[in-house]
């Protein structure tokens, strides 16, 4: 499934999914403002879009990776005739669509559509015209799938690099980071199974990273006898990690001196620990949370005129 995100400008992050491993996103950047349209007109034009992707199946949600949609919109044309009792004003323009990567400035698919308005003023003929710009999936059929096939060469092309540079980000302690960009490998390319274990790999790095770390807030919580604050720590640390042994010490430990309430972080740890399935499942959430956050953290902006 092809995934789209909605911006003025700005990746947005709100209701992102935390399951974005193998998702093709495609971050869409809007102009602020743009001469003869209101900000009104302009939302309304996102709305539009928005809907055409929807309706070819395409989400609103996903890890930004680079990959951007952008409109440009012109009026050629703009008459003001008087067939009858009243004045109409008459627009005609264009409607173009681009997808490229930002970072390498490669146009993946383009497509422009004629438009046209009309009505008593010239906000009504502008709002016409926009009611009538087409958002059935099959007249931009083929923009998307050339788009896609163009992002899935892109990324097989690319695939031994972005490996390598997932190494370096993770040897430099950007586990983060790294499992962000390799989420935005789509599950199409030749290189989403490579994508899938070199993940793996730097999060059983960063859990060896973060473990003592997280172990040394934990027993600070249980010192002061905040077992519930210590056990969510350490419920954090993945059984696979250099610290499992020690965090298993320390909640056979404590184990007699918390309720059943508390306990559960005990009992989530074991089942993970004990259950090679599960712990899979729990790996790739935490995967997916990280690089979320990492994305969340760090914003990627777009200028609408620079991206043009």
């Amino acid at each position: 499934m092809l995934f789209i995100t909605f911006v003025n400008g700005t990746f947005a992050q709100d209701d992102t999914s935390t399951d974005e491993f193998g998702k093709l996103n495609i971050a869409t950047v809007m102009p602020s403002e743009l001469e003869g349209f209101t900000a009104g007109h302009l939302k309304k034009i996102e709305t539009k879009i928005l809907s055409l992707l929807n309706q070819s199946g395409i989400s609103s949600r996903g890890v930004d990776n680079g990959v951007i949609l952008y409109p440009v919109i012109s009026i050629f044309n703009e008459q003001t005739i008087n067939p009858g009792l009243q004045t109409m004003t008459v627009i005609d323009g264009e409607l173009s669509l681009f997808i490229k990567q930002a970072d390498d400035k490669l146009v993946f698919s383009t497509i422009t559509k004629r438009v046209k308005g009309s009505g008593r003023t010239r906000d009504q003929a502008i709002n016409n015209l926009i009611s009538l710009l087409p958002t059935k999936s099959d007249e931009y059929g083929d923009f998307i799938i050339k788009a896609k096939t163009k992002i899935i060469d892109y990324y097989n092309k690319r695939c031994d690099m972005l490996i390598a540079k997932a190494d370096q980000l993770s040897k430099a302690n950007k586990h983060d980071q790294a499992i962000s960009m390799l989420f935005s490998i789509p599950a199409e390319t030749d290189c989403y199974r490579k994508s899938r274990e070199k993940s793996l790999e730097i999060y059983k790095n960063y859990q060896n990273y973060t473990c003592a770390k997280l172990v040394s807030q934990a027993k600070a919580k249980l010192s002061a006898n905040q077992y519930e604050e210590g056990f969510a720590v350490l419920s954090k640390v993945d059984p696979s990690s250099n610290c499992a042994k020690e965090v298993e010490a320390l909640y056979k430990q404590h184990g007699n001196e918390v309720d059943a309430n508390v306990k559960r972080y005990w009992d989530f740890w074991e089942k993970i620990y004990l259950n090679k399935i599960e712990a899979e499942k729990y790996r790739w959430k935490a995967m997916s949370e990280l690089a979320v956050l990492y994305v969340t953290n760090n914003a990627r902006s777009y200028d609408y005129i620079r991206v043009k």
